[in-house]
């Protein structure tokens, strides 16, 4: 199973122009499958010597990951997606068990999206953890992750009272 922005039209999401007063995407829990799905691509890491938990080693990881794909000719370089994707979902949940934000399944505008979030009538909160990793991947960002889940989670912080 894949995650990773879907556009209803095959529109890249940066193709569709922005707008201030378009809804708020449209968001549903995980289904059983999707969560278990979260859980085996993150636990996956185990098996490349990452600490679970541990966004410090997270960041070593992808510093690596990305580092070595660079040193690959263009041409030689494999598709990125399911290494951005598996460090986005632990990048994720590391910010969920640092914010309460929760998973879930964005429907809007851009497509169908994995998503972290917090609904109303706690301090709302609306994350795209892949997308944030595959952002520094494209710009070839390193020393990266850790500081900016730590900006993340100080920016979202806790629920807090009722808005």
């Amino acid at each position: 199973m894949s995650w990773f922005k879907k556009s209803p039209d095959g529109e890249s999401p940066a193709d569709i122009p922005a707008t201030t007063d378009a809804p708020a995407p449209e968001i549903e829990p995980l289904t059983d499958d999707e969560v278990e799905w979260v859980r085996t691509t993150i636990a996956g890491l185990d098996a490349q010597g990452v600490r679970r938990g541990d966004i410090d080693d997270l960041g070593r990881h992808y510093d690596e990951l990305l580092t070595g794909w660079l040193r690959l000719r263009e041409a030689d370089r494999p598709d990125p997606h399911a290494v951005i994707t598996q460090i986005g979902l632990a990048f994720g949940q590391h910010i969920a068990n640092h914010t309460g934000l929760e998973w879930g399944v964005a429907s809007g505008r851009e497509g169908v999206e994995i998503a972290l979030h917090r609904s109303p009538p706690a301090r709302p909160a609306l994350l795209y953890p892949a997308d944030m990793v595959s952002a520094r991947w494209t710009a070839e960002e390193t020393g990266v992750l850790p500081a900016l889940a730590r900006a993340t989670i100080e920016a979202v912080g806790p629920a807090g009272p009722p808005i």
